[in-house]
């Protein structure tokens, strides 16, 4: 366990907790809350109530205490690219993001033997089971909080080999919600929104490679949004009527601004084989 220390300048005059709130995400927040994190304001302890003035400053102190109970697991990681924050790594098909009871191998645990168990492991960029390519790991949750929100701090881009002869590019730009009576994600008016670019790169016999970028990241968005057009992801055992050994879609391509030092970071990585098929 590491002791981990914030300290800023508040920009407003108003009660501590209206501060707090609006320099971290929620998640964050509550996470200091749950850490029992001590607050200072120009070197006192103060109530979360209390009126902090603009131009103090505010030193956060907390323990970030170890990530979980799961197990570390040995594995040839494809690191390509680590600082003392961040990291972007590959994760391969049919591999969980964050393990379950019922499955319990993931990414997740390998980052722990990786990091040996130092950090506290933030996913920036979580990747369906059956979806392979670049994740963005957050080493500490403050490093997470730095890039939230998401949609506004990381550009994401995949190839997805879909059914059917499509051309040209677009928009897909349609509301999606959990179906009722499955895990299955539909389009729906009441549903959240939902916004994904699409661009043809060449066709493939009766499929079609296309490069998709997402400016939203609801679960299954690309699928769904695939479906919808009626070209679904090859392989996609949810969503088509196709199958094959992995679902054809890959992250290969991650952009975000350091926040530490505002450097601008890219990695385009593809290790998808079907996108060459014939």
């Amino acid at each position: 366990m590491e002791k981990k220390i914030i300290e800023f300048k508040s920009i407003i005059s108003a009660p501590l907790s209206e501060v707090l709130k609006l320099k971290f995400s929620k998640k964050f927040y509550r996470r200091l809350k749950f850490l029992n994190a001590l607050i200072f304001v120009n070197g006192d302890a103060l109530a979360r109530y209390q009126k902090v003035n603009k131009g103090d400053t505010i030193k956060i102190e907390y323990i970030e205490n170890a990530n979980s109970n799961w197990e570390p697991i040995k594995s040839d990681l494809d690191i390509y690219y680590e600082d003392s924050h961040y990291l972007i790594c590959y994760k391969e098909a049919n591999l969980l993001t964050i393990p379950t009871k019922g499955c319990p191998i993931s990414l997740y645990q390998q980052l722990l033997y990786y990091l040996k168990d130092e950090s506290h492991i933030s996913f920036i960029n979580r990747l369906d089971r059956e979806t392979q390519g670049l994740v963005l790991v957050a080493k500490d949750t403050y490093s997470a909080n730095l890039l939230v929100p998401i949609k506004d701090n990381v550009k994401r881009k995949y190839l997805a080999l879909v059914c059917g002869y499509l051309t040209g590019e677009g928009i897909i730009n349609k509301k999606i919600k959990r179906s009722l009576d499955s895990n299955k994600r539909i389009i729906a008016e009441d549903g959240k929104e939902a916004i994904t670019y699409f661009k043809v790169l060449k066709n493939i016999g009766d499929k079609s490679l296309v490069e998709l970028e997402l400016a939203t990241g609801r679960t299954h968005q690309i699928r769904v949004h695939l479906a919808s057009i009626g070209h679904p992801i090859y392989g996609d055992l949810l969503y088509s009527n196709t199958i094959n050994d992995i679902m054809c879609l890959e992250s290969y391509y991650l952009e975000f601004k350091n926040p530490y030092n505002n450097q601008i970071i890219k990695r385009e990585v593809s290790k998808a084989r079907w996108k060459n098929e014939n």
